[in-house]
């Protein structure tokens, strides 16, 4: 079953034999679950893996006091380790993307009532003026001493890739506990596995009581998806201050969660040609879905239906074609 009303992908099945041990939280204003395998006792592993979960929600959230509010309010602060390891991987993620991913987006985010607010559209003079305090030349971190400090009215929203770090630590935490095996699903939208393969469902971006589009499995690696069911119009081009609109969703797999996190926001901004371009140079993967003349189509990147064994449902179009064998029946355990 779906792990949450907002998941972009669901888990269907892992192939091992063991029963891993499971447990499901609400984290980060999702629910998140975590699972091992190859523990004589794995209650303090699971614990060990929330409590990685939680200190990333406490440090970065924006909606309630934590070190991200406090470093915005002030414009200017000495950095946890975890939060100027976000932050430097963000800002490297915004260089590699020509800007389609962004950390200053939160004015822009803020503003259109994606914080707590009520949704509403920019004015255009609105936008052009937070256009302004958007962009990374506005953010100064000293890596080496953590130190950071932001433009006046320059405001940082990690949560195009915080996820990612999250799930990140929490697998971490699993392999130091000695677990031959784990999974960390963070709000159906972050997803880390190592030990054991899983299945996973892309589900349909426009119904969620629909068929899934697709399966493919997944193993040592991590995916996070953007768009799809999640709140319209909450992922913004930074370069325009515009609702990105190009796609519908989004999925990416790479070596850590963080990357696919970043990743699958800037591809959903981009586009399926930009994007896919943007993951090859990368070295990641994905997948990214859109409607064409009324037609579902799945666009993957190069080898990316071979090393994951894609299977495509009916009725969905698929870029690159794929054989007669690589089709088949797609059902999720909804």
């Amino acid at each position: 079953m779906p792990l949450s009303a907002a998941a972009a992908f669901v888990l269907l099945l892992g192939s091992g034999a063991e029963v891993p041990a499971r447990e499901a939280r609400v984290v980060m204003g999702a629910l998140a679950e975590v699972q091992a395998t190859g523990l004589a006792d794995p209650a303090s592993a699971l614990d060990a893996a929330f409590a990685a979960l939680q200190r990333v929600d406490d440090r970065m959230t924006l909606f309630r006091p934590s070190e991200l509010t406090t470093l915005n309010q002030a414009g200017g602060a000495r950095l946890s380790e975890d939060t100027s390891t976000v932050l430097w991987h963000a800002l490297e993620m915004s260089y590699a993307t020509g800007g389609a991913f962004d950390p200053t987006v939160e004015p822009l985010v803020r503003a259109s009532g994606h914080l707590g607010g009520k949704p509403r559209r920019l004015r255009r003079c609105e936008r052009w003026r937070l256009l302004s305090r958007v962009g990374t030349a506005h953010v100064h971190l000293d890596p080496a001493t953590r130190q950071v400090r932001l433009d006046p009215g320059t405001r940082l929203d990690l949560g195009g890739i915080a996820k990612g770090y999250a799930v990140d630590l929490a697998l971490v935490a699993l392999r130091k506990a000695g677990a031959r095996g784990g999974l960390v699903d963070l709000g159906g939208s972050s997803l880390g596995v190592f030990g054991t393969p899983t299945t996973v469902a892309v589900r349909d971006p426009e119904r969620t009581d629909a068929p899934p589009w697709a399966t493919f499995t997944l193993e040592g690696a991590a995916l996070a998806s953007s768009g799809g069911d999640q709140r319209p119009g909450h992922i913004f081009d930074p370069r325009t201050g515009l609702p990105a609109r190009k796609v519908l969703a989004t999925t990416v797999v790479a070596r850590s969660a963080m990357e696919a996190d970043a990743l699958s926001t800037a591809v959903f901004v981009l586009g399926a040609e930009e994007g896919q371009a943007l993951l090859v140079r990368r070295g990641a993967g994905g997948l990214v879905l859109s409607r064409e003349q009324g037609r579902a189509v799945i666009r993957a990147s190069p080898g990316f239906a071979q090393a994951h064994h894609l299977r495509v449902a009916a009725g969905v179009a698929v870029d690159p074609p794929m054989t007669r064998a690589t089709r088949g029946s797609v059902t999720g355990d909804r």
